[in-house]
């Protein structure tokens, strides 16, 4: 890893942190006690799955990633900062757990459903900080 790449903070400290390679993304997931079921973020109040407070709950790191479910292309910046056009797709990162993300390929002929991605940091320097967003594991596979 560089000193640029550790001096950076995460966009989204509850949510992620930079691996050891420098580049992918770990996610903090919470594992209820009552139910050993995965609830995402960590910080959440309750189990996803049976409800249970998640107080007491075990904090579990997991490399950040998942199955890409669907995929559009967004012409309009939804956030301060995102660049249009950008590709937001809905990504399954644990059993019963989707959220949305930003994929960081060029256009959508790079992606299809079904298909295997990683959390990737996103470096921003000008801002001190990495964001989140998800390539293809396979980037030079066939699609």
């Amino acid at each position: 890893m560089t000193d640029s790449k550790t001096s950076l903070k995460p966009l989204q400290p509850t949510l992620y942190e930079l691996a050891e390679d420098g580049h992918s993304l770990n996610f903090f997931f919470a594992q209820c006690g009552a139910c050993g079921g995965l609830s995402f973020p960590a910080n959440a109040p309750g189990c996803m799955h049976c409800g249970s407070p998640l107080s007491e709950a075990q904090r579990v790191t997991r490399p950040g990633g998942g199955e890409l479910l669907e995929f559009v292309t967004l012409h309009v910046p939804l956030l301060h900062g995102m660049a249009a056009p950008s590709i937001a797709g809905d990504i399954r990162i644990a059993p019963g757990i989707v959220e949305e993300g930003v994929m960081a390929v060029g256009d959508e002929t790079a992606l299809r459903h079904g298909m295997t991605v990683r959390a990737i940091a996103e470096m921003k320097p000008e801002e001190g900080v990495y964001a989140c967003r998800f390539v293809p594991v396979n980037e030079g596979a066939a699609q």
